[in-house]
């Protein structure tokens, strides 16, 4: 009988020492998260961050080695695509009151599905808490919006090396949506400094270049705070232009989605709905154009001095990005001036005008010449126009002619231009008129008969001089 009875607790011992090891080995659903700053993003550094790993439990002090894996290659999100699960990088803090951050032999392990070695242990270890370091490396990732987990096994090795709970949970990797452009985008100026730019097919433009972070696509758009330019100068000016904002177009180069605006008080898009996508390294320079055709330069921007317009510039969250759920916006100020320089020019469409003497009537009745399209004017403040010889009379050789014997002045139908003889001292044919670009004067030269006795008794001959026109008088 007493056989019996030691035959029964040595079973019952062994019934309990299996139902122990089968709640040692129990599994606990658990969530980490970690939110990658937009900071770190923007900068490309890594980020580090304190992790609770699970708990250690100690069998008997024997030398344990930690190890940590992955399960799967990838994190993945239901929205936004998959990274490497080697961008995160595992190392132990500690485990229990056994702080391991600075002891020989304690690595860091990037995830994968193969597992890695964390740390041996020299001594044995007592059971508690793991904490671990996360370091994700941002560099060599372009990261988008959206919530990304793989699974985490913190797990020991060894002949009864002890264990960790949970065996295994969901890493959450947090990528927070935003768009980040410059706090200001300071001013653009299109400089018309040049009087070619009115002539041009093209017209004028101007680039600005603005840098955009983003882990999510965007929509740019554009709007201008007033209909009109304002406008400033400390030129002549003989009325204050009005020049409407919608006379510059805005467009986006090297943007396959992009489409032209014009600018208006109302919000312009700059792309079509696809918008801008999340560019490489999270970080682009986008080239805004401004263009103002030569019509419009003409029609609105010949008065020399600065028009400027404030602008705002606003990049939504495409429609395509459904993470977050919520609007993404971002904003920036800015201006856009047009500085128009002090630009003057004069071109005589003829070099040579010939009043030639030949008959008796032309002594009688004397002679003039028409000259269409003769002057050709462009100034961008308003104007006096003068014409003077440079010498004291017409010559031909030692002879010579008074220069009072020709008077200019306009042809039949043009209009402000006055009619003078001819001196040394500059004579003014036009007074204070606007500003213009390429006007063109129709002119006559005339030796009226009361001047032609000037003429008689001087040998043959062809005499000339030279005369200046200009818009000051010397």
């Amino acid at each position: 009988m007493q056989r019996k009875k030691l035959h029964i607790k040595r079973n019952f011992a062994v019934y309990f020492l299996g139902l122990f090891s089968f709640y040692g080995h129990r599994t606990y659903a658990q969530t980490t998260s970690i939110t990658l700053p937009q900071s770190n993003i923007q900068t490309r550094s890594d980020y580090n961050t304190t992790i609770n790993a699970g708990s250690y439990t100690s069998v008997i002090t024997l030398l344990p080695s930690f190890s940590v894996k992955s399960t799967a290659a990838t994190f993945t999100s239901t929205t936004s695509g998959s990274f490497p699960a080697s961008v995160v990088h595992m190392k132990l803090s500690s485990i229990g009151s056994l702080v391991l951050l600075a002891l020989t032999g304690n690595n860091e392990v990037a995830l994968s599905t193969g597992g890695g070695l964390l740390y041996t242990a020299l001594a044995s270890v007592a059971s508690g808490a793991i904490t671990a370091n996360a370091r994700i490396a941002t560099a060599s990732q372009t990261w988008t919006a959206g919530v990304f987990t793989d699974g985490v096994s913190f797990y020991t090795q060894g002949i009864l090396a002890g264990s960790i709970s949970p065996t295994s949970y969901t890493l959450s990797i947090i990528i927070p949506g935003f768009i980040s452009p410059p706090s200001s985008i300071g001013t653009t100026s299109i400089a018309v400094n040049d009087l070619s730019f009115y002539r041009s097919a093209n017209g004028i433009n101007t680039n600005q270049i603005i840098p955009v972070s983003s882990t999510v696509p965007y929509v740019p758009s554009i709007r201008s705070s007033s209909a009109q330019f304002s406008f400033s100068t400390t030129f002549p000016n003989n009325a204050s232009p009005v020049s409407p904002v919608s006379t510059v177009s805005a467009s986006l180069s090297a943007v396959a989605t992009a489409t032209s605006a014009i600018l208006s008080t109302s919000d312009q898009t700059l792309t079509s709905a696809a918008g801008i996508a999340v560019p490489t390294n999270n970080s682009s320079s986008i080239t805004h154009t401004y263009t103002i055709s030569s019509a419009s330069l003409k029609s609105n921007f010949i008065q020399a001095g600065t028009y400027t317009v404030p602008l705002t510039y606003t990049w939504n969250k495409s429609s395509s990005a459904t993470y977050p759920t919520t609007p993404v916006q971002a904003q920036a100020s800015g201006n856009l001036t047009i500085a128009v320089s002090d630009l003057g020019e004069i071109v005589a469409n003829q070099q040579t005008v010939s009043l030639p003497f030949v008959t008796t009537s032309n002594y009688v009745n004397g002679v003039s010449v028409n000259m269409p399209a003769h002057l050709k004017l462009s100034k961008t403040t308003p104007y006096n126009l003068y014409v003077r010889a440079t010498s004291n009379s017409f010559t031909s050789g030692v002879n010579s002619i008074p220069l009072s014997v020709l008077t200019i002045g306009p042809m039949a139908g043009q209009t402000g231009v006055n009619t003078v003889t001819l001196s040394t001292t500059a004579q003014q044919l036009i007074q204070n008129a606007n500003p213009v670009i390429d006007r063109t004067l129709d002119m006559q030269y005339s030796i009226p008969a009361s001047q032609t006795s000037n003429l008689l008794g001087k040998p043959a001959g062809t005499y000339s001089a030279n005369i200046i026109y200009s818009f000051v008088s010397p």
